[in-house]
């Protein structure tokens, strides 16, 4: 093998040519001649050999002259006017002011509309849950939060009477508590609400009253109370006029004694205007004497409640009771509640309560010949609830009487206790009434002249004009005949409450709403 390499020859034994890229040498060849030996030369010149030449020195030295003067400006430090926060914030507020309020999406609220849309949002959401949100947002909506006004009704229950209350429930706990006292201002608060908070102590409540001079209206259904701070109530709150102690907790409502809560109502005197103290025990069997004490200390007195425990009432204490008397010295008296009491009428003659408009008096078997206060307390009064549910009282013998009672919106009548000759009862209310009654409660009728009683019901023509929306039939022996004529002549009902209806065919015996009556008829029609 030949020792030549084998870069030396290419394909078919032809020498390579050399290729060199770049070199630092000369090229071989002539050399041009320079065109700096030439007399018009000048370097960077770009103009034809027939310029002028001064021209053109003196066009180049200005533009030499130029690039100094502007590398100069641009390397030379600028001199800025500085301003200072406060002047930029002036005239940012000088601009928001001549420009209108209301121009834009993003203009501002004026403060009192901002406090008022707070205000209802704390009493629909909850303080609890609407304030500490808003007040994140920013320094104004923080400000506006923490305005003690909007505090004026403070809801902190931990039970709610309405489905758009459930929001608005708290189980305000110790440390809840002491949070609230220690971040809110509670100065201007004028009701207070704390029904079902049974955890708070009694300390707890006071620590709380403390905070609350300007209190008018306070709710402690279901939380503890003792006789010491009935008794410090007065003091603490100075303004009181309303208050709630029935349903208290099982512990405050059987060891409450009945001279702290009479000793309450004589303190606070003339002030009261609502009082309800119903389920304490100590006042089943002295009911009378509490009326009275009201009826001499509370002359503005408006609600009154002095109702027992819902639940099966075996004894039965007559309790008397003077209208005349109580009718003159509280003639403002606008609702009255007497549930499970036995009150008669023992003066020489009645006198009516003219500005009544919510009376009830269930749960009591009075006998024929007893002079009820039922029938001698109303006079042409437009009542919005009437409650004789589980009783013998005839409405018939109101309604008869010079039109005692001329309308009423809720009427209950629920397990009644009528004997076979008052099966003209409900139909005489119907009759007289029919115009106003917008809620009727039958329910827990299991009579058996029940089914007898619907005879107004049956009537196209009356049952057109009858107002009624919401009829309660649970739990009753009502039959399929009376449902159809209900559902059918009634044309403002909405729903109907059929629930434990034994007499009904099955899959029938719960609440319908106007939009299945159509389907009802059909399927109860024979």
């Amino acid at each position: 093998m030949s020792g030549r390499r084998k870069t030396e020859r290419g394909l078919f034994g032809i020498v390579k040519k050399k290729s060199v890229l770049f070199t630092f040498n000369p090229r071989q060849g002539d050399e041009c001649s320079s065109d700096s030996d030439d007399s018009d030369y000048f370097p960077g010149r770009q103009s034809t050999d027939e310029d002028d030449v001064e021209t053109f020195v003196e066009k180049q030295k200005l533009k030499v002259a130029k690039k100094r003067v502007k590398k100069a400006s641009a390397s030379a430090p600028q001199q800025r006017s500085k301003r200072s926060r406060r002047d930029i914030n002036i005239k940012s507020d000088a601009e928001n002011e001549d420009r209108p309020i209301t121009s834009g999406p993003t203009s501002r609220l004026p403060p009192e509309i901002l406090l008022k849309i707070f205000i209802y949002g704390a009493m629909s959401e909850g303080v609890t849950r609407f304030l500490p949100k808003v007040s994140l947002v920013c320094k104004e909506w923080h400000a506006t939060a923490s305005d003690p006004s909007i505090l004026k009704h403070l809801d902190l229950s931990l039970v709610s009477e309405s489905r758009d209350r459930c929001a608005n429930v708290i189980n305000l706990s110790k440390q809840r508590l002491t949070k609230l006292l220690s971040t809110r201002d509670l100065s201007q608060c004028q009701a207070l609400t704390l029904a079902g908070q049974d955890k708070l102590s009694v300390n707890h409540i006071k620590s709380l009253l403390a905070q609350t001079p300007s209190l008018k209206s306070l709710d402690l259904r279901g939380c503890q109370v003792n006789s010491d701070m009935l008794k410090n109530l007065p003091e603490m709150c100075l303004h009181l006029e309303r208050i709630d102690l029935s349903n208290l907790s099982p512990s405050s409502a059987t060891s409450l004694p009945y001279g702290s809560v009479e000793g309450l109502v004589k303190a606070l005197g003339p002030k009261l205007v609502e009082l309800r103290v119903g389920g304490i025990t100590s006042i089943l069997t002295k009911a009378e004497s509490m009326l009275k004490a009201i009826i001499n200390c509370c002359p503005f007195l408006e609600e009154l409640d002095l109702s027992r425990l819902p639940c099966k009432i075996t004894n039965f204490h007559e309790q008397k009771v003077d209208l005349l008397e109580l009718a003159r010295r509280c003639p403002r008296l606008t609702e009255l509640r007497l549930d499970g009491h036995h009150f008669v009428h023992v003066g020489e003659r009645p006198s009516s309560l003219q500005n009544l408009k919510i009376f009830s008096h269930s749960i009591q078997m009075f006998q024929p010949a007893e002079r009820a206060i039922f029938y001698n307390i109303f006079s042409k009064n437009k009542l919005h609830e009437l409650n004789i549910s589980e009783t013998r009282l005839k409405p018939s013998k109101i309604i008869n009487c010079v039109s005692n009672v001329l309308s009423v919106k809720t009427l209950k009548l629920s397990n009644m206790a009528w004997d076979t000759e008052d099966v003209r009862e409900l139909s005489d209310c119907m009759d007289s009434w029919h115009g106003s009654i917008e809620t009727l409660d039958l329910s827990g009728n299991k009579r058996d002249c029940f089914n007898d009683e619907f005879f107004f019901f049956s009537q196209r023509e009356l049952c057109a004009t009858a107002c009624l929306q919401f009829i309660n039939l649970s739990n009753s022996v009502i039959n399929s005949q009376n449902v159809i004529n209900i559902v059918k002549h009634c044309k403002s009902l909405r729903a109907i409450d059929l629930t434990g209806c034994r007499e009904l065919p099955r899959g029938y015996k719960r609440v319908f709403s106007h939009q299945e009556f159509s389907d009802l008829i059909k399927s109860l029609s024979p």
